[in-house]
């Protein structure tokens, strides 16, 4: 099962402020790249930084925990679980060959106020049972994922947090 978690204006800034102070972080420490072979501006930083950041908020709302930004801080973003936020609403679960194998990854799509979490799975099930995407990426496609009712932290539903139903197509 998927879940749509809606989030409020002041949730969203909230998550957005936590965005920018990750990627000024990130400056401070020199961070580099994933995929160094890239342009500077196809990066994306700041987009990335507040997009995580809004897709953590929306898991922390989803297992009714308050976002607190532990990025790089403690293992896992919410819970011990690795959030990975995307946009595109055809990408899959992305796990690349230097990330932590025993960790559990959720897929969390953002659009707007809204974020779907579209399921988790391992970053060795990825590996393993995804394919190769691009170099050292391994990717699930999103509907191979395991039902987010599956985790061991229930969801707390509400009329914030709901059940995933998709459009049927006529």
């Amino acid at each position: 099962m998927k879940v749509m978690v809606t989030l409020t204006p002041d949730e969203i800034r909230t998550a957005g402020h936590a965005g920018v102070e990750r990627r000024i972080r990130a400056m401070r420490k020199n961070r580099q790249p994933n995929q160094p072979e890239r342009p500077d501006w196809q990066q994306h930083w700041w987009e990335s930084d507040i997009q995580g950041c809004i897709a953590e908020m929306a898991v922390c709302k989803a297992f009714g925990v308050d976002f607190i930004d532990l990025e790089n801080d403690i293992d896992g973003d919410v819970l011990g679980y690795q959030v990975r936020s995307v946009q595109n609403p055809k990408a899959g679960l992305r796990v690349r060959t230097h990330d932590a194998m025993n960790h559990v990854y959720i897929l969390a799509q953002v659009h707007r106020n809204k974020v779907l979490l579209h399921g988790y799975m391992s970053g060795w099930q990825v590996r393993e049972r995804g394919f190769e995407e691009f170099p050292q990426c391994y990717t699930m496609p999103k509907d191979e994922l395991y039902s987010m009712t599956d985790l061991p932290h229930p969801i707390e539903w509400s009329t914030s947090v709901l059940a995933y139903e998709p459009m049927p197509i006529v």
